[in-house]
């Protein structure tokens, strides 16, 4: 309820400051476990991403730091996000990721690692296919555009493109499943980068 009464807020905001647009909403599965990917240019994105999916609630990995904020973290943590600690392997991430997808549920990531404000898509990770891999979850690409022009008292107008759900094709071994899955999630990217 938290989740929906937060979303609802916001989603008012963006579309009155910043005139969000949505497309391709419908590409989101209902029911499977669903990994949302896509670029991430600003502090926003997550919020953004959330906004968009008007029909599933989305969990995100969030960097540790967060969560020692007082009230905020516990405020985020009630909202789906759960701690993951940066540029370390962190199991403990993973596993709570896996189990998202195991129930079902939707796991929001920014494969790419950090953010970019250049207007590009860069070399993303292969956290997300591993994860889809593992669990059998569709992937969904997803690409956020004017996020990086936001600054104080700038108001860009906002849009969202959502492709076509996708799962990770078997391949002989897992290495090559994992570097083909994640090569097929960036040209996706870039696709719906190029023509949005």
């Amino acid at each position: 309820m938290l989740y929906i009464i937060v979303r609802s807020i916001l989603y008012l905001y963006l579309k009155v400051f910043y005139r969000f647009k949505v497309y391709g909403e419908e590409h989101l599965p209902l029911e499977s476990g669903v990994i949302v990917v896509s670029n991430h240019a600003n502090f926003i994105d997550p919020i953004i991403v959330g906004c968009s999916l008007q029909k599933r609630k989305v969990c995100f990995m969030a960097k540790e730091e967060l969560f020692r904020i007082p009230v905020f973290g516990q405020i985020i943590r009630k909202l789906g996000a759960f701690p993951v600690k940066r540029g370390k392997g962190d199991r403990s991430a993973f596993r709570t990721a896996f189990q998202i997808l195991k129930e079902q549920k939707v796991l929001g990531m920014f494969p790419e690692g950090t953010r970019y404000k250049d207007g590009k898509i860069h070399t993303i990770r292969q956290g997300a296919t591993l994860l889809a891999a593992e669990s059998g979850a569709k992937v969904l690409p997803m690409i956020i555009r004017g996020t990086n022009n936001l600054k104080l008292f700038r108001f860009p107008k906002i849009k969202v493109y959502i492709g076509e759900a996708f799962s990770i094709e078997q391949a002989e071994s897992k290495k090559e499943m994992i570097v083909k899955g994640t090569a097929e999630i960036y040209s996706r990217l870039l696709y719906l980068w190029e023509n949005a």
